[in-house]
């Protein structure tokens, strides 16, 4: 596989709800899983959820998904390198944790999750990630 399909993403978003809900106590967040090219395959936003996360989750994975590393690491570079998030040119672009990039088999990129309104959102965003190549 070479770019995340919609029933993939679908087993992703129902993957995080059931991480979610057996590991982290069933906290309202948001998901979005995105393609290798950063458009939108998914999104769902639970009952309860902050808005904010409308918008955050799938630009987190927008992000993850252009720049090849997890929002987390992308937050690092630009404090490590003193950069600011302008830089990049790119309004989408987020730099907190909760976007991850997705891997198929050959550990080539294929997509991206983004989690947004829980403290978790990195951690979760990770395991779902990792996840999805045995979905």
């Amino acid at each position: 596989m070479d770019n995340i399909t919609l029933e993939l993403a679908k087993k992703a978003g129902a993957y995080a709800e059931e991480l979610v809900a057996r590991e982290y106590g069933m906290k309202p967040f948001s998901v979005a899983v995105c393609d290798k090219d950063g458009f939108l395959v998914l999104f769902q936003k639970q009952d309860g959820a902050k808005l904010l996360t409308i918008n955050l989750a799938p630009n987190k994975a927008y992000t993850a998904v252009r720049m090849g590393v997890s929002t987390t690491d992308f937050l690092t570079r630009l404090q490590n390198e003193n950069l600011n998030i302008a830089y990049f040119a790119d309004p989408q672009f987020v730099a907190m944790p909760g976007g991850v990039p997705i891997l198929n088999e050959k550990q080539q990129l294929i997509g991206a999750i983004g989690i947004g309104g829980l403290k978790e959102d990195g951690e979760v965003a990770a395991k779902v990630a990792a996840a999805v190549a045995v979905l």
